[in-house]
């Protein structure tokens, strides 16, 4: 299987060909949390967290073929 990826972009006529086994997997930002406002430990398993900050609705949606 050919793990490569092709792009063209609109400013060059040369197209680039670029390994995916060379992309990193994902980038996550996570920004420091202060120890505030923090759940009972029988919350924060309902929760998904311990800080009451990041307990937030979910806004997406699922995605659709």
């Amino acid at each position: 299987m050919d793990n490569s990826y092709h792009s063209s972009c609109s400013c060059t006529q040369e197209k680039e060909t670029v390994k995916l086994d060379s992309l990193s997997l994902a980038m996550a930002y996570v920004p420091w949390q202060k120890w505030q406002n923090i759940y009972k430990p029988e919350n924060a398993l309902c929760a998904g967290t311990i800080f009451q900050e990041l307990d937030l609705a979910f806004l997406g949606r699922r995605c659709r073929k």
